[in-house]
């Protein structure tokens, strides 16, 4: 009786706790948990069906001589039963979150032998079969009050866990519920509607079910097919169990349903990343919000500075940072050390206010059991040199679902909040963002005879021909195009971009579109650095709610919602990479670099603020013989086209503008160049000031603008302002 009564009190306490996500939904995010797995299996012989139901796969898992289906030959891999210190772990879901969580997590488990065979004729579309299971394990083995797993684990071995809620510390105590109980299907066609794939399904969910056996039913389930290989196996299991412990669809990334971000799904990697991923491997982002570290680190994120002491860097500000400061990123996956740089000028304060956006900087030795490309035998390699991808530093910005703790609203799937959408991580590859140029002239046919095509149509990039554009553009990891030319993305375009580009004048097969070997900074892809000089840039985001999955759009075309953020803010962040010894990489950072060095292209709705640190000194100096063009960007930013080009083409963005504002100081080296185009405006606020070195020009194009309400124009020998 005591016992019942320290665990009634310890849920009141918990009732009025502070919500936390590293407390996980329905399941624990720390500690050890027992899955049950039940194989199932439609049998389309005991008819007749509802409605359309049909068999349209059939799934390859074995029969005995009886004809029975037997559970799939890699039944035994998703999870370990026990933990043996005296050998490595096996299963691949045991030993992708023990990986991930730094031993924090272990996901033991065990299958029922027999498949389980549910009637057709009991099926309904879009149900996820839990009742039709747990009715069918009630009434096998009749007079055993419990029933056996494969390695001979009785149904109450799964239950050690009681639910407290989602947001609140689970209860560490049997409450007659399995805690956890995979469905896994061998060819449920009908799982989430008509046509279900036979890697998708349902996410872990708190869903009680009828009692069997000598359960009450089960805590915790989720229902997915798995009817063909171990990979897939592996993918759709990470891809379910995340709702377990992070929530529902808006936490997707990199696909799947629900409303996203940005205009397209951008292809990053983590826990929560779908089929449209790159890896599956642990970001710093899981990690910090599930508040996983190794033993002996005091911050989940952290790194250690140029005299090897750890230091915290979940939150870099330019508010809390000096000028420069000096890193060493050992191995993400192995330490967890990365970088969380908040980009200045967002600053969230409540709902509906524009999202905050964060830089995060992980060195990736490729050398960890999850850290692969999920096609790592399709993606570019360099011709085998990188087989798992690139050893070097991955950049993504992290918009928004920055509320780790709260009340119920950090659970909210309101957009405007800011945990409200899916796929907030906006991949910065080192190869760059660009106005791709797409040769719709050489379609390439798909081609079942090129490994990694799958016999699908695409059309290849022409590199040649495409322009940088670091602040707007597209990437490999992030690409739509209108390709039936009717003016709308996600209106029968159902084409493939990432699978092929030009070589010259013919057309390869290249898989990029998930990742390959130039997304990281390194001496391999030659990119060693990060700021304004450079293709990406690290500043904000454009962002754009969109269901892409069946094209829809949190609001009307070009009546943006006032979380979206449609503004580039140039920052003087400027981060350098060197390769040490031992897979460690040096990072310099600083947040005064406003020199463009390089000749640049800038399209977009872009902001320059004053010098955080001396406003005396110009937060744009353009390098001497550099030039800056200003023009319209090519790259969609919209859903719907804004107009047509002079050629007759669509047009999926603004004009770009220029804001130089309050207290901002602009200054042109000598013999630099800013050029503004197509209907491009560079504006000079009032208080604001322009030098330009000997020589230097700024040319306004016919249709373009200029407006300068500068206190102080300085003007060198030569220079000259150009209105054509």
């Amino acid at each position: 009786m005591l016992r019942i009564t320290v665990a009634l009190l310890l849920i009141c306490q918990l009732a009025h706790a502070q919500l936390a996500i590293r407390n996980g939904v329905g399941i624990p995010t720390k500690d050890t948990l027992r899955i049950l797995i039940v194989f199932a299996e439609i049998d389309f012989s005991q008819g007749p069906c509802n409605g359309s139901i049909v068999e349209d796969f059939t799934g390859d898992w074995p029969k005995d001589r009886a004809g029975r289906t037997l559970p799939p030959a890699f039944a035994g891999d998703f999870l370990d039963a026990t933990v043996d210190r005296r050998s490595p772990m096996k299963g691949f879901i045991t030993r992708f979150y023990h990986e991930a969580s730094f031993g924090k997590y272990v996901l033991l488990g065990d299958h029922i032998p027999e498949v389980v065979s549910v009637p057709c004729g009991e099926v309904q579309s879009g149900n996820h079969g839990l009742e039709l299971i747990l009715k069918q394990l009630a009434e096998s083995r009749p007079g055993s009050p419990t029933l056996h797993t494969s390695r001979g684990f009785p149904l109450e071995h799964f239950d050690q866990w009681t639910n407290t809620g989602q947001g609140k510390e689970k209860l560490k105590e049997p409450d007659g519920l399995i805690d956890l109980l995979y469905i896994v299907w061998r060819n449920n066609n009908v799982l989430t509607g008509k046509g279900t794939r036979d890697h998708a399904g349902f996410g872990v969910t708190t869903s009680k079910g009828r009692a069997f056996k000598n359960m009450k039913g089960v805590a915790n389930m989720a229902s997915f097919n798995v009817s063909s290989n171990p990979d897939k196996a592996q993918h759709i299991t990470i891809a379910e169990h995340l709702h377990g412990i992070f929530g529902g669809n808006h936490w997707h990334s990199a696909g799947g349903r629900g409303l996203h971000t940005f205009l397209m799904p951008p292809a990053s990697y983590g826990l929560t990343a779908q089929s449209g991923g790159t890896m599956l491997a642990a970001s710093g982002w899981d990690r910090w919000m599930m508040d996983w570290r190794p033993e002996g680190k005091k911050h989940t994120i952290s790194a250690l500075n140029e005299h090897r002491e750890e230091v915290n860097t979940g939150n870099l500000t330019l508010e809390n940072s000096n000028v420069e400061r000096i890193f060493i990123l050992r191995d993400h996956m192995s330490t967890g050390d990365a970088l969380r740089i908040k980009l200045p000028f967002i600053d969230w304060k409540t709902d509906g206010d524009v999202k905050n956006q964060y830089l995060w900087i992980e060195n990736r030795q490729m050398t960890a059991f999850s850290d692969r490309y999920l096609e790592a035998d399709c993606a570019n390699s360099d011709d085998g040199r990188f087989p798992r991808g690139t050893p070097g530093i991955y950049a993504y910005i992290q918009v928004g679902k920055d509320q780790s703790e709260g009340d119920a609203s950090i659970y909210s799937s309101k957009a405007s909040h800011p945990n409200g959408l899916a796929s907030p991580f906006f991949p910065l590859p080192a190869e760059g963002r660009f106005d791709f140029h797409f040769r719709t002239d050489r379609l390439q046919a798909g081609n079942f005879g090129i490994g990694c095509n799958w016999g699908i149509e695409n059309v290849p990039k022409d590199m040649a021909r495409s322009r940088p554009n670091p602040l707007s553009g597209l990437s490999d990891l992030y690409c739509q195009m209108d390709y039936n030319e009717d003016g709308k993305l996600y209106s029968g375009d159902r084409i493939y971009t990432g699978l092929s580009k030009m070589r010259g004048d013919s057309a390869i097969h290249d898989y990029h579109m998930n990742g390959d070997w130039l997304d990281a900074f390194s001496s391999a892809s030659g990119k060693m650095e990060l700021s304004l000089s450079t293709n990406p840039a690290p500043v904000p985001v454009v962002t754009y709610s969109s269901n892409f999955e069946f094209g829809q759009f949190g609001f009307r075309n070009g009546q943006f919602q006032s979380h979206e953020n449609r503004v580039v803010h140039l920052n003087g962040i400027r981060l350098t990479f060197e390769e040490l010894a031992g897979g460690e990489i040096k990072v310099v950072l600083r947040w005064d670099d406003f020199e463009v060095r390089n000749d640049v292209r800038w399209c977009g709705t872009i902001v320059q603020h004053p010098h955080p640190f001396d406003t005396q000194l110009p937060t744009l100096k353009l390098a001497p013989k550099k030039k800056l063009l200003l023009e319209r960007t090519d790259s969609p930013q919209f859903h719907e086209a804004q107009s047509k080009d002079t050629k007759g083409r669509w047009v999926f963005s603004d004009p770009t503008s220029y804001t130089v504002a309050k207290g901002s100081i602009v200054e042109l080296g000598p013999r630099s160049r800013i050029i503004v185009n197509d209907d491009s405006h560079l504006l000079f606020e009032e208080s604001t000031k322009l030098i330009l070195g000997d020589k230097a020009t700024i040319v306004v194009g016919k249709n373009a603008r200029l407006s300068i309400s500068a206190t102080d124009v300085q003007l060198g020998k030569g220079a000259r302002i150009i209105r054509k």
